[in-house]
């Protein structure tokens, strides 16, 4: 079953995940907030091992992807809050655990509709991602009150069935552009009895909806073998009409199309002539390997462009990347286990299994169930917020929980 039928099956269970460190927030907290670090973690997918393993096997020792945190402590927990971890129910249990996460929504929307409060979040998210180029402490506080002054903290919280201290963390992406990277090779029509399209259609409407909240630009969207193209997409009707123009046909030219179509003109071309807007960050939807260009080009690519970068006044953090598996493909996840286990481009970008297996490992760590909203949110997160970025910490938890 994929993504989008998990979606449909899951509809009316709010499953939440934190993927949260205590470092990744501001230190200056909303009003009668106070910050309580993670104390102990285990990790997800298999002990020191790589993502692409089979489970449960030890690989290669330090993090690597596909592991989680299962236990820890409070977070950001309002003072008085009744906010705790639920043990899992025992064998015989049901669905999962339950958690609450912060406080309650109503708690948690009194300090997010804070401006003050949402200008701390976005300063430290600068700060960390080191796009300092690109805001100042005044346009970081002039986002802060137009996403106040919109409701739209509330509105995903509730749409996505979120509590709102998680909405806060995804108000980030207000502070970049977003590209979505799509692979419209064959094998995404004719492998898997075309869930991996169903898989992609819900990715692209929810993270144009997502996106659309914080940034009225909307998404920008490139395949890798077709000449169509989205711009400024900022519904999921949009999304929807673009996906429906696709034919999925050709190889997967990963790294090529990557530097032509999104890094060479979208990013470090403007970035050289000093015109680049916002730090972009770039998603990756592909169920498979490359081919069809040089073995090692992507890694290339994403090293060119980092060299190029750091000669700009922007910086290398001008780019993040996000890399995400739909299918089941084993060539695939191999090879992002690799891309994500390298001595330097490991460090920069982020990579996320497909659903199902992130599903299976959290359920069988935690007892608790992962459901697609959760996935998407890591997806989206990832790669340009500390509180999602557990490699190679030890301290960081990642949780997740359903509330019934």
């Amino acid at each position: 079953m994929g993504l989008g039928s998990n979606f449909l099956a899951t509809a009316g269970t709010a499953a939440v995940a934190g993927y949260m460190k205590n470092s990744s927030k501001p230190q200056s907290n909303a009003p009668g907030q106070q910050s309580q670090s993670y104390a102990q973690g285990g990790q997800y997918g298999q002990q020191g091992g790589q993502y692409g393993q089979p489970y449960g096997q030890g690989g290669q020792g330090g993090q690597q992807y596909g592991q989680v945190y299962a236990q820890g402590g409070q977070y950001n927990q309002p003072q008085g809050a009744a906010s705790q971890y639920y043990s899992p129910q025992g064998p015989q249990g049901g669905t999962a655990s339950a958690f609450a996460y912060g406080s309650s929504a109503q708690g948690a929307g009194s300090n997010n509709s804070n401006v003050q409060y949402l200008s701390s979040v976005l300063q430290q998210c600068v700060q960390d991602q080191g796009i300092q180029a690109f805001y100042t402490p005044q346009s970081v506080g002039n986002i802060a009150q137009s996403v106040a002054q919109s409701g739209a903290l509330n509105r995903i919280a509730q749409e996505w069935r979120i509590p709102q201290e998680l909405a806060t963390e995804i108000v980030k992406l207000a502070l970049f552009d977003v590209v979505l990277y799509v692979d419209d090779s064959g094998s995404m029509a004719y492998e898997g009895g075309g869930e991996r399209i169903e898989d992609l259609k819900l990715i692209l409407s929810r993270v144009a909806y997502a996106t659309s909240l914080f940034d009225h630009d909307g998404i920008q969207v490139r395949m890798m073998n077709s000449r169509i193209e989205g711009n400024h997409i900022n519904s999921e009707q949009e999304a929807m009409r673009l996906v429906s123009q696709i034919k999925f046909s050709g190889l997967t030219p990963l790294g090529t199309s990557l530097w032509e179509k999104i890094l060479q003109p979208l990013v470090v071309g403007p970035a050289q002539q000093g015109r680049l807007v916002k730090p972009v960050l770039v998603v990756c939807i592909t169920d498979g390997s490359p081919a069809g260009e040089p073995n090692g080009h992507l890694f290339d690519v994403i090293l060119r462009a980092d060299q190029d970068l750091k000669q700009t006044r922007y910086g290398p953090d001008a780019i993040s990347y996000q890399f995400a598996q739909v299918g089941d493909d084993m060539k695939a996840s191999r090879f992002l286990a690799e891309l994500d286990a390298h001595p330097v481009v490991g460090s920069l970008v982020d990579c996320t299994s497909n659903f199902e297996a992130e599903q299976e490992e959290v359920q069988r760590k935690t007892g608790t169930i992962l459901d697609p909203t959760m996935w998407i949110v890591k997806l989206l997160m990832g790669p340009i917020s500390t509180a999602f970025d557990f490699k190679g910490d030890s301290t960081l938890h990642k949780v997740v929980n359903s509330i019934c």
